[in-house]
């Protein structure tokens, strides 16, 4: 019987859990790690769970497939670890492969790939603390700077959004101090979609309705507490706008197809509040998979009945490469 690795922060090793210290690791640990252990034990897997990586390093040998959901591992490019080393060991795993993870988790690169598939995007500039920003603005403001790279939303709020380029400049200062490359984007005044997508085993990918999300904050910003229901002033919706839908669909199927091999993704856009045309924003391809989850909330609204049964999809379909 084939053997699963699951390796996630807050997956218990040899039975003991990993106790959280903050309301945001609780969150992510109560609603999501610790629900995909739970179904690995319900449904008789045969899996050995752990919350460090190095299991994979010493114990390679002991598995036959591998899920992990580390979203960071605390070094830079951590993102494509645990993928490299499959394919090093030769281990099948689920999720996207090295090479399309770090081109999707480049919000630049992923941009070029949505201009390059006719998708309208937000004009952008990336800078580091060794090419930092020029003094002159390359495009109209207002801008969004965050970092260039990963996802979840971490340090992202309100100081954001810059009003004028000067502000950008020593937002990007701080960054560069904690040695975090940037992306500066022209702020599009909208509403956050996300479009979720997940692999079959033989017919083509199964496309989730897409959810929207609002914020109470400045600009309809999305804050890293909020997405951990840590902080309030944040809805998630099911879109119920079939015409939204079908465009944001028609997008996501598009550029889901040229990024894979990937087993599940969401991509996101943003739609304008004035003209409604839809902007691509990013792709995400270790979301969150939890109860709580827009991921999850998406597919329970077609195509899955039960939690469980969203998480047993994923596992067999790794289990399906074996």
């Amino acid at each position: 019987m084939a053997k699963i690795l699951f390796l996630a922060q807050f997956a218990p090793t040899d039975g003991k859990f990993v106790e959280p210290q903050t309301p945001e690791e609780d969150f992510y640990s109560k609603t999501y790690h610790t629900k995909i252990y739970e179904i690995l034990c319900k449904y008789n897997y045969n899996f050995y769970s752990s919350d460090d990586v190095n299991i994979l390093l010493s114990r390679h040998h002991e598995f036959n497939l591998v899920w992990s959901v580390y979203n960071r591992l605390g070094f830079r490019n951590g993102e494509i670890f645990v993928q490299s080393l499959c394919e090093f060991f030769g281990l099948r795993y689920i999720g996207a492969t090295p090479n399309i993870r770090a081109l999707v988790e480049d919000k630049s690169l992923s941009k070029q790939l949505a201009v390059r598939l006719g998708i309208k995007t937000a004009d952008w500039i990336i800078a580091s603390k060794q090419y930092p920003l020029k003094p002159i603005c390359p495009f109209n403001g207002p801008y969004f700077i965050k970092p260039r790279f990963g996802s979840a939303s971490i340090g992202i709020d309100e100081s954001c959004l810059c009003a004028d380029w000067n502000a950008v400049i020593e937002k990007s200062k701080q960054y560069f101090a904690d040695n975090i490359d940037i992306i500066v984007e022209k702020f599009i005044d909208g509403i956050y979609y996300g479009v979720p997508l997940l692999n079959t085993i033989k017919e083509g990918p199964l496309i989730a309705t897409p959810h929207y999300q609002l914020s109470d904050k400045i600009g309809n910003i999305i804050t890293y507490k909020q997405k951990r229901f840590t902080e309030s002033g944040m809805v998630r919706r099911i879109s119920r706008d079939e015409t939204i839908n079908k465009i944001l669909i028609h997008f996501a199927t598009n550029y889901y197809a040229e990024m894979q091999p990937c087993d599940y993704a969401r991509i996101d856009f943003i739609v304008e509040n004035k003209t409604g045309i839809p902007y691509f924003l990013e792709v995400n391809t270790l979301m969150n998979l939890g109860t709580k989850s827009g991921f999850v909330d998406s597919f329970l609204d077609n195509h899955f009945e039960k939690y469980d049964n969203i998480i047993k999809h994923i596992l067999d379909l790794g289990l399906s490469k074996l």
